[in-house]
């Protein structure tokens, strides 16, 4: 087991009193392993971002344990999680240590003779796309406890986008947001009669799904899955919550997929079930919310390109001015394909409104509030200025802002998105 492996093979202990040494070693024998909560976590991050992401990772796996209560374990499976600083580093030890080729993606759970474990990289990303990938490839690893390979590629997939587009605020999760990328993918592939149909879908099989992500063309898979999901928890007021929850305990209990659905849901007409899908997938519409949270991010990453040309907005319009004469793009990847956003789409600077909304949100601009800087960071603003605050207004559950943090040293920037 991979925990073993970890104990028996690392020599971080004997390198630490060398800082230097520690530094030449490899990743295997440098990264450090401890035992946090669910997870044993073998990582070469600072002490204090390793603990933020493990106190993430246990929170998520109480939310799993909790909505999948029913589901008896069936595969004792160690918690092993492998966190990389860096994306190399990531990709060479998969590789080399357990015959993994993780090109491409920003983590993944693997089970293989080598190990099983789940990893993933940091480096550069904002925190949300880590905690997308945390959550999103944490709920593989939990199903695997609960189903061991038997769960279909379709649900597997399907909940782990679920979960992968819920916030965590205040130690509570929100979930069952919904992104207009991912639904507007969705409606148009039932208006082009080109979704996949449902009984396809129930009987897809690993490897399937897995020569789809290798053409490229995996992502209609991802957003059906995701979309049939939230129609079984939330479609027609919660109808099939409870039918849903009996699919996932026959699952569990072994029965194959196709069965598993027509004993759980009473109805082997699946041709009829998949209509009334359709029909709530083309009146679903996108939760501001995680919206907000992709968008903001877009406008946070546009603020910091502007920052490095020395300019710093002062409104919300300037700032979409601005982004638009550099014709800004951001690339957001996700299960090994991009997906463009920019600043000539007008949305990008807009949030819709929702059930939960009272007023229209909107996005809120002001100019940075610096006091008190030393002559170096003064140095550091002239070359890249403090990019503009950046809020919501109106939004609900919670308010976004944009928190900047300059590197005292480098003279670096780099965000964070707070939630309050």
């Amino acid at each position: 087991m991979l925990v073993q492996a970890f104990s028996l093979i690392s020599q971080t202990a004997l390198a630490q009193s060398n800082p230097q040494r520690q530094a030449q070693l490899p990743w295997w024998d440098r990264a450090e392993m401890r035992n946090i909560g669910n997870y044993w976590i073998k990582t070469d991050l600072p002490a204090d971002q390793a603990n933020q992401l493990a106190r993430h990772l246990n929170l998520m796996h109480d939310e799993y344990s909790r909505r999948l209560a029913s589901l008896p374990p069936r595969s004792p499976t160690p918690m092993n999680v492998m966190i990389f600083k860096h994306r190399r580093e990531y990709m060479d030890v998969l590789r080399t240590r357990f015959g993994v080729n993780a090109t491409g993606t920003g983590g993944m759970f693997f089970v293989n003779p080598s190990g099983t474990s789940l990893a993933f990289w940091t480096e550069t990303l904002p925190q949300r796309r880590i905690l997308e990938v945390l959550q999103h490839e944490g709920f593989h690893q939990f199903a695997y406890t609960r189903f061991g390979s038997d769960l279909p590629a379709w649900v597997n997939e399907g909940l782990a986008e679920f979960f992968s587009e819920s916030v965590l605020v205040n130690k509570t999760f929100i979930i069952g947001q919904s992104k207009p990328r991912v639904i507007n993918a969705v409606k148009k592939a039932i208006e082009l009669n080109q979704h996949i149909p449902l009984r396809q879908m129930l009987m897809m099989t690993r490897k399937t799904w897995g020569e789809a992500l290798v053409s490229g063309t995996a992502s209609l898979q991802y957003h059906q899955a995701w979309s049939m999901v939230h129609f079984l928890v939330y479609g027609d007021n919660g109808r099939y919550t409870q039918s849903f929850e009996a699919y996932l305990r026959l699952i569990n209990s072994g029965v194959q997929s196709e069965q598993a659905f027509i004993r759980a849901f009473e109805t082997d007409d699946i041709e009829a079930f998949e209509n009334r899908w359709k029909i709530y997938a083309l009146a679903a519409n996108p939760s501001g919310f995680v919206t907000a949270l992709e968008r903001i991010e877009f406008l946070a990453q546009g603020a910091l390109e502007l920052s490095g040309l020395g300019i710093s907005p002062k409104s919300a319009d300037e700032l979409q001015q601005e982004l638009i004469k550099i014709n800004f793009k951001y690339i957001v990847q996700k299960h090994g394909r991009e997906f463009q956003l920019s600043a000539t789409d007008p949305q990008m600077f807009q949030i819709p409104d929702d059930d939960l909304a009272q007023d229209k949100p909107i996005f809120v601009i002001e100019p940075a509030k610096l006091r008190g800087l030393s002559r170096r960071q003064l140095k550091f603003e002239e070359v890249n200025p403090t990019p503009p605050s950046i809020k919501t207004e109106n939004l609900r559950p919670k308010s976004l802002t944009i928190r900047w943090k300059r590197d005292r040293k480098t003279g670096d920037l780099r965000y964070e998105i707070i939630v309050k």
